[in-house]
């Protein structure tokens, strides 16, 4: 039974997920779980933070896999969510996001992990630069500076619905250009 799994698309293993098939899921697990890992580890130090957020990425894509839709890939899905547990985590851990002129008058934070934090940054910032710049602007005032999304239709005057619009659009893109990035 694994083997014809093995042969099917990720739409098709949804859709036996979706029927409580216990082995797409599994199989899904399987399939991504590398490319997952690989991109978070670019991104987190600590790797038993890394391995928690791989698994908190699975477990929240098949709590909502009633919501994927088929018309995009699995894979640019799986990395939205992904990437919004990522950003949600340096949120949570902003003492990470300090600036190298920061840790330098601060006796008690490792240059170690602040040179690895700006690296973090930068690969992120590559990442969002790829973006068109209405995209570009509303993900690094989000999610860079932690607007909230009426201080951004503000900022760059914009009505609400398109900031949403236009924050959703980035996530899909930046998902787009993870998995390119990962090979997929």
């Amino acid at each position: 039974m694994s083997q014809s799994l093995d042969q099917l698309d990720d739409r098709a293993l949804v859709k036996l997920a979706l029927e409580n098939r216990q082995e797409a899921y599994t199989r899904l697990l399987v399939r991504h779980k590398d490319r997952v890992q690989s991109f978070i580890n670019k991104l987190i130090v600590n790797s038993s933070e890394s391995e928690d957020l791989v698994l908190m990425s699975f477990d929240k894509a098949f709590r909502n896999l009633k919501h994927y839709n088929p018309k995009f890939a699995f894979s640019t899905w799986l990395y939205s969510i992904v990437q919004n547990l990522c950003i949600d985590h340096f949120r949570k851990n902003r003492q990470f996001f300090v600036s190298l002129e920061e840790a330098q008058e601060t006796e008690d934070i490792n240059p170690e992990e602040v040179l690895i934090a700006e690296q973090q940054k930068q690969a992120i910032e590559a990442m969002i630069s790829r973006l068109k710049p209405e995209y570009a602007d509303v993900i690094r005032l989000r999610y860079m500076q932690h607007y909230a999304y009426e201080e951004i239709a503000g900022e760059l005057n914009i009505p609400l619905g398109t900031v949403k619009t236009r924050l959703y659009r980035a996530k899909v893109m930046l998902a787009g250009i993870v998995d390119q990035q990962n090979g997929g």
